[in-house]
C-alpha cells in the first residue's frame, strides 16, 4: 500500500511526499523484488526532478545490495569487456535471428532489467562509460536469459551508442531494428512508446526517409497516450 501511495504522490506531483515515502520504503524493503520496484520508482522520481546524480547513486546502491560493485566512473576497459561479451554471446548467429530467442521468464532478471531501463537516462548525464556499461549489460542479460519488454529498449539504445562509442554503425542499426521488430512481431509492448521514439529519432534516420520516422513518431505518441 505504501508503494502505491508513493506512486500516486509522484503522479500527482507531490515530489517531496513521494521522495520521503520511497526513502522510507528503501530502508524497509527486504526481498530482491521489493528492493527492485522501490529502486525503479525512485529512479523515475529523480529523473523527473532532473537529479540524475542522485538517481545514479540510488542505482549503484541497488547494485551493491545485490553484491555487484560498480564505479560511478567505469573505465573504458570495463566497458569494452562488456561490449565484447555481446559478440561472444551472439556467436555465429545473425542479429536478426535474435528476435526468436525465448521470452525471459526469470523474475529476478526481469526485475534487474526494469531497474536498468530506468537508469539509462540518468546515467547518460553523469558518465558516458557508465551509461555504455548499463546498456551493454542489458543486452547481455537479454542474450543470456531471453527477450523481454526491456530488451526492446536495450537493443534500440545499443544501436544509438554502437556507432559513436564503438564505431559499429552497421551492426548497431541491426540491433535497433531488432528492438523494433520485437515490439511488432513478439508483442512486447510495455516500452513501445520509448522504443519507437528513440528508434525513430536516433536510429531510423540512418537508413530511411524522414516520412518513415514521422510515422513511427506518431506510433510512439499513440502508444504513450494509450498507456497514460
Amino acid at each position: 500500500i505504501e508503494f502505491y501511495m508513493a506512486e500516486c504522490e509522484l503522479l500527482t506531483a507531490d515530489m517531496v511526499g513521494s521522495e520521503n515515502r520511497l526513502s522510507m520504503l528503501a530502508q524497509r524493503a527486504k526481498s530482491s523484488h521489493d528492493i527492485a520496484i522501490v529502486t525503479r520508482l525512485r529512479l523515475t522520481l529523480y529523473t523527473t526532478l532532473d537529479r540524475s546524480d542522485r538517481g545514479v547513486e540510488v542505482f549503484l546502491d541497488y547494485l551493491r545490495r545485490s553484491g555487484t560493485d560498480w564505479s560511478l566512473h567505469p573505465t573504458r576497459h570495463e566497458v569494452m569487456r562488456e561490449y565484447d561479451r555481446i559478440w561472444s554471446l551472439v556467436g555465429s548467429r545473425q542479429i536478426e535471428e535474435l528476435v526468436d530467442l525465448p521470452l525471459m521468464n526469470n523474475p529476478e532478471v526481469l526485475d534487474v532489467l526494469d531497474v536498468f531501463t530506468e537508469v539509462v537516462t540518468p546515467s547518460l548525464f553523469v558518465d558516458e562509460n557508465l551509461c555504455s556499461l548499463v546498456i551493454c549489460r542489458m543486452v547481455n542479460l537479454s542474450l543470456e536469459h531471453g527477450n523481454s519488454d526491456g530488451s526492446c529498449f536495450a537493443y534500440v539504445w545499443f544501436a544509438i551508442i554502437a556507432g559513436p562509442r564503438f564505431n559499429n554503425y552497421k551492426d548497431g542499426f541491426r540491433f535497433g531494428q531488432l528492438g523494433y521488430e520485437l515490439v511488432e512481431k513478439r508483442g512486447l509492448e510495455r516500452f513501445k512508446a520509448r522504443t519507437y521514439l528513440w528508434f525513430a529519432q536516433f536510429v531510423l534516420p540512418w537508413a530511411k526517409h524522414v516520412q518513415a520516422c514521422r510515422r513511427l513518431m506518431r506510433g510512439a505518441f499513440d502508444a504513450a497516450t494509450k498507456a497514460g
